[in-house]
């Protein structure tokens, strides 16, 4: 968790940033423009962030023009997300490898936890990308994985309504040390109904 970049996941154009909110806890969503490109390369040139993914052939890392082409792309559909009141982004959640004969992609995310944040803000970009894509992509079937010592993004994903399928051993590596990876799909029904969303700004 390439447009020959595959990730271990077509633009939506709006008039806006789109703001969602559950409770108290509200978020802002957007497609990333120019300005984003920089801050999404350098978070997958972290380590701490780009050890939890995977590229391709075993590349974990993505340069500024490979983020250029995935957003340019129509195989991959990113936004970014902040905490309402505050224009800077926080995380940036993906649909990628969209395969329209089969209604197939695969989610991953990554939030940044030096930016702002507010209650559930992770959660919420995630399920309002994923029934986006649902939606407007006409898929069928999203997958996801975590490593299986990544214990957030496993309480993120099954939050989200994501369910088990599988473990595939000792097929990453971390800091020199081989792991798994659980495995995971979603179905447009295994969402949560209580989402709701409407446009705004940051």
């Amino acid at each position: 968790m390439n447009d020959d970049e595959r990730v271990e996941a077509p633009i939506l154009q709006t008039e806006g940033p789109l703001q969602t909110s559950v409770g108290t806890a509200s978020c802002w969503l957007r497609e990333p423009d120019g300005n984003d490109v920089n801050d999404i390369a350098a978070w997958l040139a972290d380590p701490g962030i780009n050890q939890w993914f995977d590229f391709g052939q075993g590349r974990q890392t993505l340069p500024v023009l490979a983020v250029q082409l995935m957003m340019q792309g129509d195989r991959h559909r990113l936004r970014v997300f902040g905490a309402t009141g505050n224009p800077l982004a926080s995380g940036l959640v993906a649909v990628s490898d969209l395969t329209h004969a089969f209604g197939t992609g695969s989610f991953w995310v990554l939030r940044d936890s030096r930016r702002p944040a507010c209650r559930d803000m992770t959660l919420l970009a995630s399920t309002a990308i994923l029934r986006e894509t649902f939606e407007t992509g006409r898929l069928h079937c999203i997958t996801a994985w975590a490593v299986d010592c990544n214990v957030r993004s496993r309480s993120l994903l099954e939050r989200i309504g994501f369910r088990l399928i599988g473990l595939q051993r000792d097929c990453h590596v971390m800091q020199g040390s081989r792991c798994g990876r659980v495995l995971y799909d979603l179905l447009p029904g295994d969402l949560p109904n209580g989402f709701h969303s409407a446009a705004g700004g940051p």
